[in-house]
């Protein structure tokens, strides 16, 4: 077991070495302005039916009110979609830490996964929305890194941190909604997979539920 574990270390850091490193990614610094808004999204997928998970926890700014929205699907249960006002502002500390960090230039760390696997898929990543008119840019800039990308490359304590100041808001914030879509019965939901729905968030084709698997999108129609 020993031998199998030193194996599995050995070849994700050879996997990792393929491309730029934490260090190296972090030195080179690009502007950004306010951040107006950010994401955290996690999914997995497997052969078994309703074995899907998703996480998707959003921050958004509208007319200058801040609100969370939360969406929780465990393996084989119901989607919890619950919206947030928060107390505080989460945008302003989690500014502080993508300033820390250089968090925004980790979008240029690279995934080399060695271990193909063909019955289960999974991804992570942080999505930072900035407000770049103030360094010449435009009012909603995208940025996107890769959660797997920057474990492998040692960055797993901040992308923890970043998540727990997230999940640690909503604690005390005021609840505005919440609304429960219970998972179908077996039966019934091979008869609804028929009936698959296009994302028009980002274009994901195969989704049978109330909720996009790959964004965590609601299906509004």
């Amino acid at each position: 077991m020993e031998e199998m574990c030193k194996d599995f270390l050995a070849k994700m850091q050879a996997a990792a070495a393929k491309g730029p490193s934490l260090e190296e990614v972090k030195s080179k610094h690009v502007p950004h302005g306010k951040l107006v808004g950010c994401s955290y999204y996690a999914s997995s997928s497997g052969m078994q039916y309703n074995s899907n998970t998703l996480l998707n926890i959003s921050v958004v700014l509208t007319d200058g009110v801040q609100k969370i929205s939360y969406v929780n699907k465990p393996a084989f249960q119901s989607t919890t979609a619950t919206v947030y006002q928060p107390k505080q502002d989460i945008l302003e500390t989690l500014q502080a830490l993508v300033e820390r960090e250089n968090l925004a230039a980790w979008s240029a760390l690279e995934y080399h996964n060695p271990f193909q696997c063909t019955d289960y898929s999974s991804s992570a990543s942080i999505t930072l929305t900035f407000d770049d008119t103030s360094v010449g840019g435009v009012s909603r800039t995208s940025v996107s890194i890769n959660v797997d990308a920057a474990c492998q490359h040692s960055g797993g304590d901040v992308i923890q941190e970043f998540r727990d100041i997230l999940e640690m808001t909503m604690q005390d914030a005021e609840v505005l909604s919440q609304e429960v879509t219970e998972a179908p019965v077996y039966g019934l939901g091979m008869m609804g997979m028929m009936a698959a729905w296009k994302c028009p968030n980002c274009g994901c084709d195969t989704n049978t539920g109330k909720y996009c698997t790959e964004c965590g999108t609601k299906n509004e129609s």
